[in-house]
């Protein structure tokens, strides 16, 4: 089930006023009164999100009769996914030192930042490249269920469903039945939170306006309105992309990803919106389920492509706090790694901050800056996650275009 074009009004005038209600009413108790509504809504849309993300990608692949049409696919999604990373950096690295590569900041103010910070660098050192790799494989699939573990389960699953198509053909079909079963009834339940949006979207705004209405000030505004106007442009080219390549016009697209977007604009999480967009991309935009069941999973799993537009950004800020010199060589390391990188991020608030370290310590920048960036991150991570879910469905939408054309028909 989802948001139709009259609820998903009354979702964006519920986000509306809670903005509005959350600034004037900061300084009162009200906002702390309505968070744990806003909270308890987002876990129960979150709730359904892994069972339904193994069972639909259990049921697209193990539903494929030809093993070698899913590798298709998905060598294709990955294509898209890195030819959008690369087009960003390329645009990005270059740009963020025309942006903020002037700034100043005197000895009192970084001083001040790195105080409000708070932040252990050691914190940072915790996830590291190697651990990351060994987590892939996950030695225990309902731990890594428990732990919200969202790659290993989609690794587990792409490979209980080309397992399937090693067993026979009534093993193989009683598996997808069940597995599309789960996914329906998890479909359903979402269409029954999605039902209570305006109010749970409400009380999300109005703990994101009381926020914003504390932290719209302050020595690094440039940065955050850099971080802002950047996001937002690669999001209008995201718009383009889906009309262009995917064959769907920008106000149609804006129209079908709006239920979606307003979820994950609240929340900072575009895994909380994840199911939403599952239901309409099929609906709205027309994207077949094994390809939607597919993609989308993916693409939350694996694809941050705000990273090489934010991280030179912060690069750049944390050079000019610390007097370190920031060009050349380390601007192109840079931008080289925000794009390998980008696809170890964790899918939380500010998660792309916990994978830095390394990158920083390359270029020679201190890894305790991004304490700082975390400290003033709260307004950029809310286009980050819009970013971030809505280039799921121009994937989506280009991936499903190309396999139209030159597939016929998608795997099923």
């Amino acid at each position: 089930m989802s948001l139709r074009s009259r609820p998903a009004t009354q979702v964006a005038l519920a986000m509306a006023a809670g903005f509005a209600a959350g600034i004037v009413l900061r300084e009162t108790a009200v906002p702390r009164v309505v968070e744990p509504v806003g909270t308890l809504w987002i876990n129960a849309i979150r709730m359904p999100v892994l069972p339904l993300i193994v069972a639909m990608l259990i049921a697209s692949i193990g539903g494929s009769r030809d093993p070698r049409a899913i590798g298709t696919l998905g060598a294709r999604t990955l294509g898209v996914m890195l030819a959008v990373l690369s087009l960003f950096a390329v645009i990005m690295v270059p740009l963020s030192v025309l942006l903020l590569g002037g700034l100043t900041f005197d000895p009192a103010s970084t001083a001040s930042l790195r105080e409000a910070a708070g932040f252990d660098p050691a914190l940072l050192q915790q996830v590291s490249l190697r651990e990351w790799l060994l987590s892939l494989v996950p030695n225990n699939p309902i731990r890594a269920a428990a732990d919200g573990a969202l790659l290993p389960l989609v690794i587990f699953s792409l490979a209980y469903g080309l397992a399937l198509s090693r067993v026979s053909d009534g093993t193989r079909e009683t598996h997808v039945r069940f597995c599309q079963g789960v996914a329906d009834a998890m479909t359903t339940v979402i269409g029954w939170v999605v039902r209570a949006a305006p109010v749970g979207v409400f009380a999300l705004a109005v703990s994101v306006g009381a926020h914003l209405g504390a932290s719209a000030a302050g020595a690094i505004i440039v940065y955050i309105l850099a971080c802002v106007v950047c996001l937002a442009a690669a999001l209008a080219l995201l718009y383009v992309v889906a009309w262009q390549a995917g064959g769907v016009r920008p106000g149609a697209f804006a129209a079908a990803v709006l239920p979606a977007q307003t979820i994950a604009f609240t929340s900072r999480s575009s895994l909380a919106a994840l199911p939403v967009l599952l239901t309409d991309a099929r609906a709205k935009l027309g994207i077949p389920e094994p390809i939607a069941g597919f993609v989308l999973p993916l693409c939350a799993s694996i694809f941050k492509p705000n990273s090489p537009i934010t991280w030179p950004l912060g690069a750049v800020l944390v050079a000019q706090l610390y007097g370190v010199e920031f060009g050349g060589v380390n601007l192109l390391v840079f931008g080289i790694g925000s794009i390998i990188l980008s696809l170890t991020v964790p899918g939380i608030p500010s998660g792309g901050f916990f994978v830095q370290a390394p990158l920083y310590l390359a270029v020679n920048l201190p890894p305790e800056g991004l304490g700082i960036l975390i400290a003033v991150d709260f307004v950029p991570d809310l286009f980050k996650t819009l970013l971030n879910l809505t280039s799921y469905a121009s994937t989506a939408l280009v991936v499903s275009r190309r396999e139209r054309r030159e597939s016929g028909p998608s795997p099923a």
